[in-house]
């Protein structure tokens, strides 16, 4: 009978802990040969997705960028606020992201093509220059 008992006891010790084990398992780091295989194998299609992933990038940052216009009509474009300006007399006005010219209603108008821009805004009243 004691046999069985302790039998019995193993089992549950065993059940008990498998659940730490492989955890522990998981956050292990692995070998280093399979590492390297699965890197060798993998950088070959990683390439073109970089390519990829680039002009998006640039996009991104393109369309983060502060704009203003400054006191002596020259235009800004960086990645802040500060310093914005600072030999030209300091910020005139913030543009919205985007804008490429002002209507003579004063509001904003964002697309490229200068055909029919601020049509229904009694017409632009001035171009802002691409920075």
């Amino acid at each position: 009978m004691r046999l069985k008992r302790a039998t019995f006891l193993v089992a549950i010790t065993c059940i008990a802990t498998a659940p730490f084990a492989l955890s522990a398992q998981a956050a292990a780091p692995k070998s280093t040969a399979a590492p390297k295989q699965a890197a060798a194998t993998s950088q070959a299609p990683a390439a073109p997705a970089a390519k990829q992933a680039t002009p998006a990038a640039t996009q991104t940052a393109a369309a983060d960028t502060e704009r203003a216009k400054c006191k002596d009509g020259t235009m800004y474009a960086g990645a802040s606020r500060k310093g914005a300006c600072s030999s030209h007399g300091g910020v005139g006005e913030w543009l919205p992201k985007g804008a490429t010219a002002r209507c003579n209603d004063g509001t904003f108008y964002g697309k490229a093509e200068r055909q029919g821009a601020c049509s229904g805004h009694k017409g632009v009243a001035e171009w802002f220059k691409k920075s």
